[in-house]
């Protein structure tokens, strides 16, 4: 959490007791205020020459400035008059391919607190950087230019540069990024701007120049580039989709209720203050659903299913620009405070553009996942990735992420809601987000200013509620396994879909309501499907012959998590006939956690297949997957 004291009409960040234990950074010590990036991209060779310039404040007495680093070239650091800085870099208890690297930077002299100084650092990074995906021109739409994209949550962006790499630290930011060819265009998070000042000097004659600069402060995970063949289109109003061009007209029907989305989210939460909004529909091998930088939402292409059922990754990632944008937890153990009050908002949200009780399937759906996730938790080691406020003291902390800080989180803040009251709870998360604005807190800060609020505006059975508050939160957060208090959302739509599927599931014949799946909300098919899979040992391939005959489920454009479902329950039934259609949903998404989910049960039950279809396809992926994929590939050949 940041706190603030009042030094000289200065407001400084001053020590917290829950520190982020996932930065090599002294970020008590000094602080980045501003950072800014020059690029020279060239995208052939997957490098990327670069200088770094920050603007830092200097919180106590120091004599040095430690910065995180994953794998980067550093060739010098300097003042802005020129003088050349001792640097080392120092690798920590074998933590370079876990967490990096420290860099240690030995000052001119011992500043005092309050000071300011500048530095810059002239480094290069490559496609050793974990956070940059550079995909050849060959695995583009129009294989005539490489592209790149970027991915920074968690830890990554030190990777891309050094840097304080802590949701505690947040600053302002710009950059100018440098391309050679004219067809490589570039967005980046921020606002583009007329060209910058270069810092460099560069031999080549004819670069292209791209500007960007972000006056609203923000953390490190944030920062984003996509770089390559890429167009934007204005979709209405401040909203934009921007995409390799081939795709454009489709991606952009697909995503035109847009502006409506932010106009009724922003009607509940309170105003849309960055300013534009647009949302990059990333190439096949985008290893993530949805990442949420400002100004600049990522999105893998398995959102656009061509009715529209998938844009729900657009609508989490619009809630992203209040919770987490501008109230962001302060370490990796709180990821909570921007994921289940995402969820919430994104929820909340569907009760007003999709019909009736589609947000109450969203939380019963999200709830069937945790509820897998935390039973899936059983290395010791990753035994408190089951609780809200998980340890990741020197792990990666991408390792501890699950629908546990998601849906537990949103549990809470559901429970919370029902306790105080749907309209005052709108009013609190209001009051939160203006009080909070632009800080890093953890769970104690959230926790005090509810307490707080609710003394404060609630007057009926107020004792009764701070009482029950008191009650539940803390264990609600910090306990191993399921909430406190039972998740209690139902609709009769629910109890539908599952009679549906245990019709096919317990009877020999077609079920008469057959085609009532046909008019599911595409939620609503989901639960249908996650019923057929969790009962996968009780089908018989004539089952699924005649579930695939009546539905056309296999090869079918079908939201992801329907095919993901399915895809699964065929490799686990060993259902041949359409392992052709397996094969093809592998090669048609890019996002990790499908691609693990269905290699996990195809090498449980097909290793040599496995093996023969990811030599052929590993190409397709983006270096987090296919090493993933790798190694559990060569963890099962140990035990053949």
């Amino acid at each position: 959490m940041i706190k603030y004291l009042i030094i000289s009409t200065l407001v400084l960040s001053c020590i917290s007791s829950d520190l982020d234990l996932n930065t090599f950074s002294n970020y008590l010590e000094v602080r980045i205020n501003h950072l800014h990036l020059e690029w020279l991209l060239d995208l052939d060779n997957k490098l990327v020459n670069a200088t770094a310039e920050y603007q830092i404040k200097v919180l106590r007495n120091v004599d040095h400035i430690d910065l995180d680093i994953y794998l980067l070239d550093v060739f010098n650091v300097y003042l802005l008059n020129g003088n050349p800085l001792e640097f080392q870099i120092q690798v920590i208890r074998n933590q370079t391919l876990v967490q990096g690297d420290k860099l240690v930077i030995k000052l001119d002299r011992q500043y005092k607190a309050l000071e300011n100084l500048i530095i810059r650092i002239k480094y290069a990074y490559t496609d050793k950087a974990r956070a940059a995906g550079f995909l050849t021109k060959e695995q583009t739409q129009s294989k005539k230019v490489p592209y790149m994209f970027s991915q920074c949550e968690a830890i990554k962006c030190r990777s891309l540069m050094p840097l304080q790499d802590t949701p505690s630290v947040k600053f302002t930011y710009s950059s100018t990024v440098l391309s050679k060819d004219p067809l490589i265009k570039v967005f980046m998070t921020g606002h583009q701007v007329d060209s910058l000042q270069l810092i460099g000097q560069y031999e080549e004659t004819r670069l292209y120049q791209y500007s960007f600069k972000l006056d609203i402060p923000i953390p490190a995970y944030l920062i984003g580039i996509v770089a390559g063949e890429v167009e934007q289109r204005n979709v209405g109003g401040n909203c934009y989709v921007i995409s390799e061009p081939h795709f454009l007209e489709g991606y952009a029907k697909e995503l035109e209720e847009l502006p409506f989305f932010l106009e009724k989210m922003s009607e509940y939460i309170g105003p849309y203050i960055w300013g534009e909004y647009k949302i990059v529909v990333l190439p096949q091998s985008c290893p993530f659903g949805g990442m949420e930088h400002p100004l600049l939402t990522f999105a893998s292409p398995m959102m656009i299913v061509g009715d529209k059922s998938g844009v729900g990754i657009a609508i989490h990632e619009i809630a992203h620009s209040w919770m987490g944008n501008t109230v962001t937890g302060n370490n990796w153990s709180n990821l909570w405070i921007m994921e289940s009050l995402c969820v919430f908002l994104e929820r909340k949200t569907y009760q007003f553009v999709r019909p009736k009780d589609y947000d109450v399937i969203e939380a019963i759906n999200g709830n069937i996942d945790m509820i897998e996730d935390i039973e899936g938790f059983v290395d010791p080691e990753k035994i408190t990735y089951k609780s809200l406020h998980p340890n990741t003291a020197w792990k990666n902390p991408n390792d501890s992420f699950s629908l546990v800080p998601y849906e537990k989180g949103y549990q809470l803040l559901y429970y919370l809601e029902q306790l105080i009251g749907e309209e005052n709870f709108k009013f609190f998360l209001r009051s939160y987000l203006d009080y909070f604005k632009f800080q890093s807190i953890d769970e104690d800060d959230f926790y005090k200013y509810l307490l707080r609020w609710v003394r404060q505006n609630i007057q009926d059975n107020q004792q009764a509620i701070i009482n029950e508050i008191i009650l539940i939160y803390k264990p609600w957060v910090y306990d191993l396994g399921l909430p406190p208090r039972q998740f209690s959302q139902t609709t009769p739509k629910y109890q539908q879909a599952i009679s549906l599927a245990n019709a096919w599931i317990q009877n020999n014949e077609q079920p008469q309501n057959a085609n009532e799946y046909n008019d599911y909300m595409p939620n609503q098919q989901t639960i249908f499907m996650q019923q057929i899979m969790s009962n996968w040992e009780k089908l018989t391939n004539s089952k699924i012959k005649a579930l695939d005959d009546f539905y056309k489920f296999s090869g079918a454009k079908q939201g992801v998590q329907i095919g993901f479902k399915w895809y699964r329950t065929i490799v686990l039934c060993k259902y041949e006939d359409s392992f052709w259609a397996v094969r093809q949903f592998l090669q048609s998404i890019g996002v990790r956690s499908y691609i693990v989910g269905i290699y996990e049960v195809l090498i449980q039950n097909y290793l040599n297949l496995a093996k023969q279809w990811f030599e052929e396809d590993k190409y397709l992926y983006h270096p987090l997957v296919s090493n993933k994929v790798q190694d559990m590939l060569n963890k099962a050949g140990i035990f053949e």
